[in-house]
């Protein structure tokens, strides 16, 4: 009290009133923003979360996360991937973010960390989008061996995911698909795209054909075409056609 005194006399006599460093600011700390996290319906993805010591801040933050309905989250070891809602911050701590949700969208994610009666949130918009797919004609053709035949597939972009997407191919025997339980022989057939890249645009339908070749010395009764259609952020769609040898 005496030194806060003097502190304050000796400020007076000069046309300044001075504080001691206990009233100035204190220790804290903060959220790092997030860009945009773009997300494939059905499918999850992730983001950093880092926070950052001001002030020589030190202590345990607890971290929460606010989500709507039907968007699911989960906070994770940035390290080993097992859950975690912790950090004891010196400089800086890390925490991974896991986000899935089935429907297209915007959503908006609060991100909260606190310690004690300190507070803070960031926001981390989430836009889910997907690709329709649409087989014209149907995906089971009955071809002759021999023979080939076209499948066109129409691609629409939906809430507005666009860009170069690329196609392949392959074909196995027998309804499998491509699982691990096909034949390790891959029939004589084949099958291939045309395009095999297209851009896709919000607002228009992006088209492709698939050719299937069915060989004359192909002793298949069926045949499975795995096709998939993978955009610029390694998403991937399918595009599945069952062939009927006749």
């Amino acid at each position: 009290m005496f030194l806060i005194g003097i502190l304050a006399t000796a400020s007076a006599t000069s046309g300044a009133f001075l504080l001691p460093s206990a009233f100035g600011p204190k220790p804290d700390f903060i959220i790092s923003s997030f860009p945009s996290m773009y997300l494939q319906a059905g499918y999850t993805n992730t983001t950093l979360i880092s926070i950052q010591a001001i002030r020589n801040f030190t202590g345990i933050l607890t971290v929460t996360v606010s989500s709507p309905s039907g968007l699911k989250t989960a906070l994770q070891d940035s390290q080993t991937g097992r859950e975690k809602e912790q950090i004891l911050l010196g400089t800086t701590g890390n925490l991974s973010l896991a986000v899935n949700d089935q429907k297209v969208g915007y959503f908006s994610v609060a991100i909260t960390a606190s310690s004690g009666a300190t507070s803070h949130t960031q926001s981390l918009i989430v836009i889910v989008q997907n690709i329709t797919v649409t087989a014209i004609g149907g995906s089971h053709l009955w071809i002759p061996r021999g023979s080939s035949a076209n499948v066109e597939f129409d691609l629409s972009s939906v809430n507005g995911l666009s860009g170069n997407v690329s196609f392949v191919a392959a074909v196995y025997e027998g309804r499998c698909g491509a699982s691990i339980s096909c034949p390790l022989s891959v029939p004589v057939s084949n099958a291939s795209f045309s395009p095999r890249t297209i851009i896709l645009s919000p607002r228009s339908i992006g088209k492709t054909t698939l050719t299937i070749n069915v060989a004359q010395s192909d002793t298949s009764t069926f045949l499975d075409v795995a096709g998939f259609a993978t955009t610029k952020q390694s998403w991937s769609f399918p595009l599945f056609v069952q062939v009927t040898i006749v």
